[in-house]
This record gives structure tokens, C-alpha cells and sequence, in this order.
């Protein structure tokens, strides 16, 4: 079994099989998120306050014109600590009891709006479904070590996440 990334404009370019489960993991999804997902489980998507500092810290970053401001915001606000923390509310437990459960049975797709996977919560979230699993991996689609670091160069040759792993960059 695998647990597949993606973001909702990935999910036609890399087609969840028939037998997935495709689960849009937003708090505030569009009308179109029922179409492309089998349901939307917002318990599991990140609370308001800290997609509120995210995207403020995010915000502040582009108009400074730095290179990645998704990675100044994922750090600034400590996105991991918080969300990690968030999953171990009783109501998200239960739904990751859930999540778990399918994935052992069948691949998952966890979707949401960040097409780079190292600065979004599905990764994450996708990390503590497999942790309780064996044999099963994780998909980001696209895959985040072929994604330049610095998304705002022209320059495609740029570090990759890989690079930093290791230790190249």
C-alpha cells in the first residue's frame, strides 16, 4: 500500500487508481473539491491561527521579494512543531485512526492547495499515517527532491531538496 501527496492540481496529472481513497485535507475547500476527491476531512487540515501566521509571514516574505517564502513562513512559525501538536487533539486522533485503517487496506491520497510537498501539512500528516503502519510507503506527487529550493530563480539548476539530505547544498 502506499500513502500518495498531491495537490489538487495534481490529482489529474497523476491519477489516483480506481480503488484509492483521494481525500482533500483543506479547511476551506472550493466547490470543485468534491468533484476531484471522495471527501474533504478539514478535522485533519491546519487550524486557522496557524495558516493565519503562515500565510501573513508568507505574505510579508514575497513583498521583501526573498526567493522561498514558503520556507521563511514554514520556519518562522514553527509549522511543524504546531501542526504535530494540533494532530494530537482527540478529534484528529480519531480521524488518523481512520486514515490509518484505510491506508493499511488500500493507497491513500491526501490533497490540498501547496504543490511543494516540504512546505505543506499533508506531508506531515502523510509521516504520522505511515508511522503507524508497516509496509507502506509514502508518494509525494510532484516529488519534493526535484523541486529547486529557490522556486524563484531562473536558474533550474538550483539545490534540491536531495541535496541538502545529502549534504551537498
Amino acid at each position: 500500500m502506499t500513502v500518495h501527496t498531491t495537490y489538487f492540481g495534481g490529482v489529474s496529472q497523476y491519477e489516483p487508481s480506481e480503488s484509492a481513497d483521494v481525500f482533500g485535507v483543506v479547511r476551506y475547500p472550493k466547490e470543485f473539491v468534491e468533484r476531484v476527491t471522495d471527501r474533504n476531512i478539514p478535522a485533519v487540515a491546519p487550524p486557522e491561527d496557524l495558516l493565519t501566521a503562515y500565510k501573513t509571514v508568507e505574505e510579508a516574505a514575497e513583498d521583501n521579494g526573498e526567493p522561498n517564502p514558503a520556507a521563511i513562513a514554514w520556519n518562522s512559525v514553527s509549522y511543524e512543531r504546531r501542526y504535530l501538536d494540533y494532530l494530537e487533539g482527540r478529534g484528529q486522533q480519531a480521524v488518523l485512526a481512520e486514515l490509518v485503517e484505510r491506508a493499511s487496506e488500500h493507497d491513500v491520497w491526501l490533497v490540498c492547495w501547496e504543490k511543494d510537498a516540504r512546505w505543506c501539512h499533508r506531508r506531515l500528516l502523510a509521516n504520522v499515517v505511515v508511522a503507524q503502519l508497516e509496509d507502506v510507503e509514502i508518494v509525494h506527487h510532484p516529488d519534493p527532491t526535484t523541486i529547486p529550493v529557490t522556486e524563484a530563480s531562473d536558474d533550474e539548476s538550483g539545490p534540491t531538496l536531495a541535496d541538502f539530505a545529502s549534504g551537498g547544498a
